[in-house]
């Protein structure tokens, strides 16, 4: 047993670390900033689902921790990592700091915004690792920890003509303890608790850098099997960062900038293998606060997340593929203030300049400008294939997946923006029993 416990243990940290070394970021959630399961070996390869039953233990920590009592076997080790390739466009007209435009004939050059661009963002490549380990610790007691990107957003226009210097570059890491404890042949209740380790660069014309801060949060989570089918439910509370003097709101002045990931509610129902031991179909809906978390509530509204995946297997192979819808993200122009988070005003570039003022306050007009190129969750669907394999004479199973979001256009008031994301990721776990 003692053996059991440590191999594992010291696959992971090694695994931890090697990953960590090569991740650069991780960037570009297809749920607003957030991948949920998106991207772990077997949930990634049916759109995320795994709330009331996944396929690997990733998938287990990391949505709905009630499940982890579905442990087949003593315990359960996985290390793999996801590829990630946003593409973003945007493009616009002649704005200013007061909201006037050139379709409008209210433009002051004076006061210049925006010229007329069109580029696409410079962000096109991320990693995301994750490494889990999950041990049977009696017949009703299963107990879980790992780390995996939760969280990301990237795009950058430091090259863009007649843009300021926006860049946006969130990577969000979750390391998870969860505990999952089987109440009776039926009920299953979890728990969990997530330590954040995350890292922020939010450029505001030229008026950004590169901060690392800590958060944390907890879930809460249940299983009833009711025979051919089994309910899950969970609920993840907000993960608040305060990232330290992040933005530059006047030359050498730098604020705080604070950003929660928001609370969700998470809901899912999926075969048993009471009604067919080789095939799964499960249909998950996700509720994402984004209205009430700090930040993204300047330019994101509340969203609905439907994910609905199946896998078949035949002899050792596992055939997965899923689709996802999301409602629309950015808030219309009505609904946008006069801030970004607790921040109304950033520097101004043009300082140099002694008819010019030291900082531009933040209008309407500049959250729009950063919904089109900084705050790029526009898509709203997505589709993703996965293959799993038992490979013969070992506890070994390699899975495979790969996604595609897409439908990503937004009219956001002279702005137009358009993205997609591609991923592609495998993992290893090992399985004793």
């Amino acid at each position: 047993m003692k053996n059991i416990l440590l191999r594992p243990i010291a696959i992971y940290t090694l695994s931890v670390l090697s990953l960590s070394l090569l991740s650069s970021a991780v960037q570009a959630g297809p749920h607003g900033s957030e991948f949920d399961l998106t991207l772990t070996p077997a949930a990634g390869g049916m759109e995320g689902v795994g709330i009331a039953r996944p396929q690997d233990p990733v998938a287990m920590l990391f949505a709905n921790p009630a499940t982890l009592t579905q442990l087949e076997g003593k315990n359960a080790f996985t290390i793999g990592a996801t590829y990630a390739s946003p593409d973003l466009d945007a493009k616009g007209e002649p704005t200013d700091l007061f909201g006037g435009t050139a379709s409008a004939g209210t433009f002051n050059p004076q006061a210049a915004l925006t010229g007329p661009f069109e580029d696409d963002s410079s962000f096109t490549t991320a990693v995301a690792p994750h490494a889990v380990v999950i041990q049977r610790l009696s017949d009703k007691l299963v107990a879980g920890f790992g780390l995996t990107g939760v969280s990301g957003l990237g795009s950058e226009w430091r090259n863009t003509a007649n843009l300021p210097n926006l860049i946006a570059d969130l990577g969000l890491f979750g390391t998870n303890m969860s505990v999952g404890y089987q109440v009776s042949d039926k009920l299953s209740v979890g728990a969990t608790f997530t330590f954040a380790i995350a890292s922020l660069q939010v450029g505001l014309t030229e008026s950004g850098s590169t901060v690392h801060e800590l958060g944390i949060g907890g879930s809460l989570g249940m299983t009833y099997d009711a025979g051919p089918a089994i309910i899950g439910a969970s609920y993840k509370s907000p993960v608040s960062i305060t990232y330290s003097g992040a933005i530059e709101t006047a030359p050498d002045v730098f604020s705080d900038f604070k950003l929660e990931q928001p609370q969700e509610v998470q809901l899912g129902i999926a075969t048993s293998k009471a009604w067919s031991e080789n095939t799964l179909i499960e249909l998950d809906f996700r509720y994402k606060n984004w209205d009430s978390a700090a930040g993204y509530s300047s330019f994101w509204k509340d969203q609905y997340i439907y994910s609905l995946g199946g896998q078949h297997k035949i002899g050792n192979a596992y055939l997965r593929a899923g689709y996802s819808y999301n409602s629309k993200i950015a808030k219309n122009a009505e609904d946008l203030g006069n801030s970004f988070g607790n921040i109304s005003f950033v520097k101004n570039p043009g300082f140099a300049d002694p008819n010019q003022p030291p900082s531009l306050p933040v209008t309407p007009t500049f959250l729009q400008l950063a919904q089109a190129t900084i705050a790029d969750g526009h898509w709203q669907q997505s589709f993703s294939l996965g293959l799993g394999y038992d490979i013969p004479g070992t506890n070994i199973r390699l899975d495979l997946n790969t996604s595609y979001a897409f439908d990503g256009g937004a009219e956001l008031g002279p702005f137009h923006a358009n993205g997609s994301l591609l991923t592609a990721g495998m993992g290893l776990t090992w399985l004793i029993k």
